[in-house]
């Protein structure tokens, strides 16, 4: 609370809102307390600052007892989009080069490729950690209505539900950033047959997601579950598995 002091000693009368403040948040010594109650209840100055500060109190805390209204699906959409468009221009798009001509061997310079890859990495899961938050607020705000509950996605545009992102062992990272935030299950069906995958791969009982979405993986069906790591808001969990809940992928990914 801001320091409005109404002039005067410390004792007073007249008070400081301070010294008001921490006398009705009971963070005075019991015998400076007591002192002090006895005076301000004698006060009416001061009795209507303490009044204010219970009425805000009692506010405070109807407000955290009110029901939680759903995010609407037009927000929850347009937040989806601009999560997807930050992504986006933090990574760009996956790039598609021309096949090699033959006869030609293309020259890698693989220490700059393992730097790129870092720094692709990290800035991935930068991206991840200022989402997340964005992304547990709509799961825990918006009723499950659906399997496909949590945050409402933009319409799919065409070829976007029948075509599986393709990820494999080297994009890992840039993938992430597109299955933060989906609740789709693909060939596992539903969340009981994740939670049976994420157990048969010595995950905890409580771990949720925070995206799932199907894949292909190096070409196979699976998929893709982002998780948080505890203690960590600098690394990310990623477990990619086939529908028999067989690992094709469990590692961690940033810095």
């Amino acid at each position: 609370m801001t320091d409005e002091p109404r002039g005067g000693a410390p004792d007073g009368p007249p008070w400081s809102v301070d010294l008001l403040a921490d006398l009705h948040a009971g963070v005075l010594d019991p015998a400076r307390s007591a002192q002090l109650w006895a005076r301000v209840n004698t006060d009416p100055d001061a009795r209507a600052i303490v009044e204010a500060l219970e009425s805000v109190k009692v506010g405070l805390g109807e407000l955290a007892a009110a029901p939680v209204a759903p995010m609407p699906a037009h927000y929850a959409a347009r937040l989806d989009a601009a999560l997807g468009a930050e992504a986006q221009r933090a990574f760009g798009g996956v790039a598609v080069q021309d096949p090699p001509r033959p006869g030609i061997a293309p020259v890698v310079d693989l220490a700059e490729a393992r730097r790129k890859r870092g720094r692709r990495t990290a800035w991935g899961v930068g991206l991840l950690t200022a989402a997340a938050a964005a992304v547990a607020i709509g799961y825990g705000v918006l009723p499950k209505t659906q399997e496909t509950g949590g945050i409402a996605e933009p319409a799919p545009t065409a070829g976007d539900a029948q075509t599986p992102l393709a990820v494999s062992s080297g994009n890992v990272g840039e993938a992430a950033p597109r299955v933060l935030g989906k609740k789709d299950y693909g060939p596992l069906k539903d969340e009981a047959s994740l939670k049976r995958c994420l157990s048969a791969n010595q995950f905890s009982d409580g771990t949720a997601p925070i995206g799932v979405a199907p894949v292909t993986f190096d070409g196979k069906s699976a998929v893709f579950a982002l998780l948080l790591v505890p203690g960590d808001s600098s690394r990310w969990q990623v477990l990619v598995v086939e529908p028999d809940c067989t690992a094709l992928f469990k590692d961690k990914i940033g810095r």
